[in-house]
């Protein structure tokens, strides 16, 4: 779902690694003391390259993807979606929507069939949002879906029509290969509801490594 109005998103990165290595830290510079009798010096020594070699580990460890997944996606790297057509206004950010992520190197691929379940529709929409995602899923497996754009919100907000568009489409074809709204950091994201919809208008960095890290 795409809004306009940013939520809390809660996210979890491991951190049994981290206080696993502080404890072996800790238990080394113990043996070190007890054990090299008189060698203060290399006592010293051996702790602050033990030190050094531990922080590295540590930031090493702590450099996770920090998403925000759904609780299912789409099973395969191949995503069919329904073919749409609409006249250029619509029809060029939306195609752009969906060349940016199968360009972005993110090893998905979304394909248009006319055959597809999963429905790409704008139109005039009585609520706020500017795009919404409804979803049927088994498990973790996304079984279909079906995307609309809000052209009536779209439309009223949009300072850069043809930019908004391609911003909400990306962010919504996001929700089917796992990604969920709000991540919870400090990195640019597509699937952020507080970015700026006429500039940012293809899947960043951390979007594409997170949808890497599923598939």
């Amino acid at each position: 779902m795409d809004v306009g109005k940013s939520r809390i998103c809660d996210f979890v990165i491991g951190g049994g690694d981290l206080l696993s290595l502080m404890y072996l830290h800790r238990g080394l510079n113990k043996i070190v003391k007890n054990n090299l009798n008189g060698g203060i010096s290399m006592a010293r020594k051996f702790i602050t390259s033990l030190t050094v070699l531990l922080v590295l580990l540590m930031v090493s460890s702590g450099t996770i993807y920090a998403a925000t997944y759904l609780g299912y996606g789409w099973p395969s790297k191949t995503i069919p979606i329904k073919t749409y057509s609409y006249n250029d206004r619509w029809q060029i950010p939306m195609n752009a929507a969906v060349s940016s992520w199968n360009n972005a190197g993110a090893k998905i691929k979304f394909n248009k069939s006319s055959s597809s379940s999963n429905t790409i529709t704008a139109a005039q929409y009585s609520y706020t949002d500017y795009g919404r995602n409804y979803a049927t899923y088994s498990g973790k497996n996304l079984k279909s879906f079906r995307i609309e754009l809000n052209s009536r919100t779209i439309s009223a907000d949009a300072k850069n029509f043809l930019n908004f568009v391609q911003s909400t489409f990306v962010h919504e074809l996001g929700h089917s290969i796992w990604l969920a709204d709000n991540p919870s950091t400090s990195s640019a994201s597509i699937m952020k509801h507080s970015r700026n919809r006429n500039t940012m208008i293809k899947p960043q960095t951390f979007d594409i490594n997170n949808v890497k890290a599923k598939y």
